[in-house]
């Protein structure tokens, strides 16, 4: 098989040595980048005439505006420099919460990212985006044109999560919003299950309603698909950990972390340990004996369309 080349962000160079490990076909590309000292940004792709007639994967990211801009201008120009098909990896996809508009007038951002991303030229055999468990499931249906979506799980890696915290265990929602995960996730590792209901009482604010909960004494692993703030999961560790909880674990896939927020969750002492995936780049930032970061290489590799 010829060489697939692989391009990455500045944000996901630390995706490279696991993506090669994964698969020998990969060729590395180099992108150079710098910032200008009126804040415009440059970028020249390394040895450009590598990317004619073959394939291309770009590891990149929607993390932040930044790395938005970042994609749709390297994309565009891979593109231009003739590969035969473009493949766009995206671990997390950013403003993933802002997928409807909850408020008239607010801008449902998610759609406007997807809109722009299917925007990029068109590679003579496809165009092709990958993103790893999406917030909302829908927001893959918000590409346009003719760019293929592909949505990529990392249940095999999030079950080793679950394992790994021991036994004992109970496999439990941080809200409702995740019940059938958590139910599918607890029937496949022959888990009990436990479920928290919230009221959302503003746009930071939210109050628990209900429990349905046998946790006494056992080991509660919280499973939800991002972590930013860690407020929402400390009510619901407060709640379980009432309940008769015993050890606290958290397991989620995307490890956001706004600046205060690991400081904060080990501050209130509620969990053991929290288990995140590589799929954000602040996940790797705040790796410690508390954040313990799982990589999902093998997932990304195995789901290309190659």
């Amino acid at each position: 098989m010829s060489k697939i080349n692989l391009l990455f962000s500045k944000k996901y160079q630390y995706f490279a040595q696991n993506l090669l490990k994964e698969n020998k076909d990969f060729q590395p590309i180099d992108i150079k980048s710098e910032t200008f000292p009126d804040g415009e940004h440059h970028w020249v792709i390394e040895t450009p005439l590598k990317l004619k007639g073959k394939p291309a994967v770009y590891v990149c990211g929607t993390v932040d505006d930044e790395a938005i801009f970042e994609l749709y201008n390297v994309a565009s120009t891979i593109v231009r420099l003739q590969c035969s098909s473009l493949h766009i990896v995206v671990p997390y996809f950013g403003y993933s919460t802002m997928e409807r508009e909850t408020v008239e007038g607010e801008v449902v951002t998610a759609k406007n990212v997807a809109r722009m991303i299917s925007s990029i030229p068109l590679s003579p055999q496809g165009n092709f985006i990958y993103m790893v468990d999406l917030h909302s499931f829908g927001t893959q249906y918000y590409f346009e044109k003719s760019i293929h979506p592909i949505h990529l799980s990392s249940w095999d890696i999030l079950k080793k999560m679950i394992k790994d915290c021991g036994k004992n265990l109970v496999l439990a929602t941080a809200d409702m919003g995740r019940a059938k995960a958590v139910e599918k996730l607890g029937d496949s590792l022959k888990l009990k299950t436990a479920f928290i209901m919230k009221r959302r009482l503003d746009g930071k604010n939210t109050t628990v309603e209900a429990l349905n909960a046998d946790v006494k004494g056992k080991n509660v692993v919280i499973f939800d698909d991002m972590i930013r703030s860690g407020t929402s999961i400390i009510k619901a560790a407060k709640a379980y950990k009432n309940a008769g909880a015993k050890d606290i674990y958290v397991a989620v896939v995307h490890g956001v972390f706004t600046p205060t927020s690991v400081q904060t969750m080990k501050k209130c002492g509620l969990f053991k340990k929290i288990l995140v995936t590589n799929s954000h780049p602040n996940a790797l930032k705040n790796k410690s004996d508390f954040i313990k970061v799982y990589d999902i290489s093998s997932v990304i590799n195995a789901g290309l369309a190659l």
